[in-house]
């Protein structure tokens, strides 16, 4: 429109003849070259801010800007509003310290004498919400100017759940580790890609087994399972994983360092990614104690039973010999060829009968 205004001003200078008018053109046409030159350098001027405010405001991760001396906000897009639940109006009646808890504050400000210098910045912080809910953002900063104030500009991405994550996997380890030394059992992770096995504890103490480079191979462990125990242990392996079972246990012998076996019960937990098994962490428990006592009781139980059956029919049989025997003895001893017969019969059953009470007698001692 202006430039328009011009075009006529400048066909009526030149088609003017009075002196005094084209004075008063020229003048005119001074003036709005000058307002549009004006207004073309305020339009370029605005038309950045005007972008780069419509992408901080509408950018998905909080952010503002806040003056470095007295640690107001000054501006905060769409994002933060939703993150931390106030109003833009809000938030700028606030300072950075009413985002934190009051234990937070002597961090916050050592960190902005410190690290507010003009340098970049990225770090990990726990920030309050307006509900009072706290969660840990990672902040990225660098200095700023805006509106004429030193500044400084700030990105928080909120990082709540893997912070959360870690800590609970710190915690996670640190009681893994409180088991490992409270237990004379053995701790393994290990790796179902790599097939690396790493022994936590126990190794030694349970099997005399230095702990050597070798010992983190899952060859080792393999070639250690009893021979006669290998395949069952490998086969119900294979199919906890096929199944993508989370948790497998199994009892095998497993060889110590001077050769001989001993019996252990296998437990692990199975990590899945992606439907693929990636990792397991077990725990060999020694029962070899156990399991031998459990076959001295079972022998114990065996020998016990065959008493009983010797009792209820080995004996009886010597036993109701003599009982017949003494009934046939003729008392008044008239027979004597009789009760020589008979004491000679009587004579056999009690062999019979002693017989079998030594045998119970070595059970017994077998027993024990």
């Amino acid at each position: 429109m202006l430039f328009v205004i011009i075009v006529i001003n400048a066909y009526l200078l030149t088609g003017s003849e009075s002196s005094t008018q084209k004075t008063w053109l020229i003048l005119n046409e001074t003036v709005l070259c000058s307002a549009f030159l004006l207004l073309t350098v305020t339009l370029i001027r605005k038309q950045p801010v005007s972008q780069f405010e419509n992408l901080y405001i509408n950018h998905p991760i909080p952010m503002w800007i806040y003056e470095k001396d007295t640690l107001r906000f000054l501006f905060v897009n769409e994002a933060a509003c939703k993150k931390y639940g106030y109003t833009r109006q809000e938030f700028l009646a606030l300072t950075i310290k009413d985002i934190r808890e009051n234990e937070e504050l002597d961090a916050l400000m050592e960190n902005v004498r410190d690290r507010c210098n003009g340098a970049e910045y990225r770090g990990i912080w726990k920030h309050r919400r307006k509900n009072g809910e706290n969660f840990f953002v990672e902040i990225y900063a660098h200095t700023a100017y805006y509106q004429g104030r030193e500044a400084r500009f700030i990105m928080a991405k909120d990082v709540d759940e893997q912070v959360r994550a870690a800590k609970e996997a710190h915690q996670l380890g640190i009681r893994y580790e409180l088991l490992a030394q409270a237990t004379n059992d053995a701790l393994y992770d290990r790796n179902l890609i790599t097939n690396e096995v790493l022994w936590k504890h126990g190794l030694e103490s349970m099997f005399q087994h230095p702990t050597q480079p070798d010992t983190d191979l899952y060859d080792w462990w393999k070639s250690n399972v009893h021979p006669a125990d290998g395949p069952a242990v490998m086969a119900s392996l294979d199919t906890c994983l096929q199944n993508k079972s989370n948790s497998w246990s199994q009892q095998y012998r497993f060889r110590c360092s001077d050769g001989t076996f001993k019996y252990v019960v296998d437990r692990a937990f199975i990590i899945y990614e992606n439907d693929r098994p990636t990792r397991m962490i077990g725990i060999v428990q020694d029962i070899d104690q156990y399991v031998k006592q459990a076959v001295r009781l079972e022998k114990q139980n065996k020998t016990l039973r065959e008493i009983a059956w010797i009792n209820s029919h080995e004996i009886r049989r010597p036993v109701v010999s003599i009982l017949s025997i003494t009934n046939l003895f003729d008392k008044s001893n008239q027979d004597v060829h009789l009760n020589s017969r008979l004491m000679e019969w009587l004579h056999q059953s009690t062999r019979q009968l002693d017989e079998i009470i030594h045998k119970i007698e070595h059970k017994v001692k077998n027993i024990e």
